[in-house]
């Protein structure tokens, strides 16, 4: 299989709260050869969260990949956990609710062989208190949702903390269709092999600061 067609047909949801990194894996994804919609998975407060990816998934037609990704920035974030802000609190409440909300309506077009990727603080160097604090209750849940989900045959995994996007990747991804895709990066590479039938083995694997696969 060619590095282009790697997700060949794969149908993939990008929803959460860092739009820009959203839509650039978007584009590493498409360049792959999968079927890509995303969805801020935030819609006004009077409607329902589940309408966001409901909508998404009936355009797609189906769901093999559900990728959450976390916020890239936080309220008035702290260095001390004691000296957090209320407001950084809140957060992380509303999205941990969201990424249970949207997951669980996701699944109801996920078969076997689908996969689930969170993602945390791909876009933050280094990792705030807040934000590792947000990791620790996203690594936690995907866990508990691995050891669930495995029986319907849907894995489930996590990658915090990085791998960053660099400004060579940065580069390429604002090239043209024409060129290779920026996923043979390392830096991006981790997200095209979990969504790939190639990783269908593996299911609850952590990519912290950076390790690889």
């Amino acid at each position: 299989m060619t590095q282009a067609a790697r997700l060949e047909s794969r149908r993939i949801l990008i929803t959460g709260e860092d739009a820009e990194l959203a839509a650039r894996l978007g584009t590493v994804f498409k360049r792959a050869g999968a079927v890509v919609r995303t969805t801020d998975g935030l819609p006004d407060e009077e409607l329902h969260v589940a309408a966001s990816p409901d909508a998404a998934v009936q355009k797609l037609g189906g769901l093999d990949v559900l990728v959450n990704i976390g916020p890239a920035v936080l309220p008035g974030d702290h260095p001390d956990l004691e000296q957090r802000s209320p407001d950084v609190e809140r957060a992380l409440v509303r999205f941990m609710e969201r990424l249970v909300t949207t997951t669980e309506t996701a699944l109801e077009a996920m078969s076997p062989g689908a996969s689930i990727i969170n993602v945390v603080a791909l876009s933050v160097d280094p990792l705030t208190a807040a934000h590792e604090a947000l990791a620790a209750a996203v690594v936690d849940t995907t866990q508990d949702w691995a050891a669930i989900l495995m029986r319907r045959g849907i894995r489930v995994n996590v990658v915090v903390g990085g791998p960053s996007i660099d400004p060579a990747v940065e580069a390429e991804l604002d090239g043209t269709d024409g060129e290779e895709p920026a996923a043979q990066s390392a830096q991006l590479d981790v997200l095209v092999y979990l969504a790939s039938t190639n990783s269908s083995h593996v299911s609850w694997i952590s990519s912290v600061s950076g390790a690889r696969l």
